[in-house]
């Protein structure tokens, strides 16, 4: 069995790692975490002048990491980054791994707001995934942002 999860970084992605984790480990399933980054050509003009390769080098720093803990806690974990459009590629990627169950992180509905509406990443995968999703509901999780500069998290290496 094969568990993938939508990886942002291991602060925002937490609870969505630990649940994962927990199922990882009572199926005894591979676990992947899988990151998306998205594309600087379809984002806009202003990301284009400014792409670099430092996002993807933090990205797989921080995913490398993770990796390592949970394979020290006995877990068999790999990971997945990608360039290209996040909510559709989150779902073809999965597809290509052959993944049985994804898990996501959205929103707290206790914590959204009355003009919040739900992730617009989440409502994709909901509306057209084949595949069973876990939406864990927590802090903010939006795959789509651009959070792999968390420099407090690579302060620790």
């Amino acid at each position: 069995m094969k568990l993938v999860v939508a990886f942002t970084s291991p602060k925002r992605s937490a609870k969505v790692l630990a649940m994962a984790e927990k199922q990882a480990r009572s199926l005894n399933a591979e676990l992947v975490l899988l990151r998306i980054m998205p594309d600087p050509e379809k984002v806009g003009v202003v990301a284009q002048l400014v792409a670099s390769e430092r996002p993807n080098l933090k990205a797989n720093k921080l995913i490398d990491r993770v990796i390592g803990d949970l394979k020290s806690r006995g877990i068999n974990a790999s990971g997945e980054i990608r360039t290209g459009e996040v909510a559709k590629d989150l779902l073809n990627v999965s597809r290509e791994l052959g993944a049985d169950l994804i898990f996501l992180g959205t929103i707290d509905p206790k914590r959204r707001t009355f003009f919040q509406k739900l992730n617009p990443i989440v409502s994709y995968l909901i509306n057209n995934s084949e595949i069973p999703l876990c939406i864990v509901p927590g802090e903010i999780e939006d795959i789509s942002d651009s959070d792999v500069d968390t420099s407090d998290e690579l302060q620790a290496e």
